[in-house]
């Protein structure tokens, strides 16, 4: 996993791209209103939020990270965080490439973000999905993630509920 870079774009598009066709063909609502699209990964890219997952060279997975207070966590419904604290990593945006589907390679990715961020001292990591993406919820929990209760995502100019989840290494 590395830093994503201004020439990682293209292969970034294609990712959520096919995550948003296969999420389509699960019957899966998620990510079917242009969002996220070119603008917001360019925008990962400049805040320094977006990571890569490196396979055999090639860029394999997008996530992007973002340290600290995140909007989306403020409000959570039918449940609490574990904490009020605001020093924590909110993952957003995971997608693997098709071309590794199946090898497990989302687990390890998750592992890898939350190895990088713990050496960085942090211990309190929070991450959301759509209340049908079985597959995504399945790599959620087999990381350690508990659900927290429900936030409410902008996508395509709409409020949409997500399932929260955290993760506390402390």
């Amino acid at each position: 996993m590395r830093q994503a870079q201004d020439s990682d774009l293209a292969a970034i598009d294609i990712i959520i791209e096919n995550a948003r066709i296969y999420l389509k063909q699960q019957g899966i609502n998620q990510w079917q209103l242009g969002y996220p699209n070119q603008e917001t990964i360019l925008n990962d890219l400049k805040q320094k939020h977006g990571y890569v997952l490196i396979v055999d060279k090639h860029v394999a997975g997008y996530v992007a990270v973002i340290t600290g207070e995140d909007p989306v966590y403020t409000k959570i419904e039918s449940g609490q965080w574990l904490n009020q604290s605001t020093n924590y990593v909110a993952i957003h945006r995971f997608a693997l490439s098709h071309t590794y589907r199946g090898q497990k390679l989302a687990q390890r990715f998750v592992t890898a973000i939350l190895t990088y961020f713990f050496d960085k001292d942090v211990v309190d990591f929070r991450i959301d999905t759509h209340p049908e993406n079985m597959p995504m919820q399945a790599v959620i929990k087999g990381n350690g993630f508990v659900k927290r209760g429900i936030v409410y995502i902008d996508e395509g100019h709409a409020k949409h509920v997500r399932w929260a989840y955290q993760l506390s290494l402390k």
